[in-house]
């Protein structure tokens, strides 16, 4: 009797897998589906997802020290290009709105203000990434 009752819970305990198996390959093509829609609907937002996802994997693996080696001077000249672009943006942005003359509308001096602050902010983010990329060549 007792070999019986174990033949009924593996069997039992065997399409309790099954099942799970099934909900999992049911679940995962219906997931499947709605990224495809989601990716067809709107291909840019996918692409902007996949360099976040892709920033975030690099930033948190370690790196090597072949990758210091070869990308470290590359990732420095991007900083400076970078800033340099920057700052290129700004003064012809605000270059553009100076010809606007002194009357200017709320909307233009937010705009104003707008293209300051991303300026000001790619400045900062790629004089860090210079510094970072240093500092991690001295080390």
């Amino acid at each position: 009797m007792a070999k019986s009752n174990q033949t009924g819970s593996t069997t039992t305990s065997s399409s309790r897998v099954s099942g799970a198996v099934d909900s999992l390959r049911t679940r995962a093509s219906g997931a499947n589906e709605r990224l495809g829609t989601a990716v067809d609907g709107s291909p840019l937002g996918a692409i902007a997802a996949g360099v976040v996802v892709g920033a975030i994997a690099g930033a948190l693996l370690p790196r090597t020290e072949k990758e210091t080696e070869l990308l470290g001077p590359i990732g420095s000249k991007i900083g400076q290009a970078a800033a340099e672009a920057a700052k290129a943006a700004r003064d012809a942005g605000k270059q553009e709105l100076g010809m606007l003359g002194e009357n200017k509308s709320p909307l233009e001096m937010l705009t104003e203000k707008a293209v300051s602050a991303v300026s000001a902010a790619g400045s900062a983010a790629g004089s860090a990434a210079a510094s970072t990329v240093s500092g991690k060549q001295d080390a």
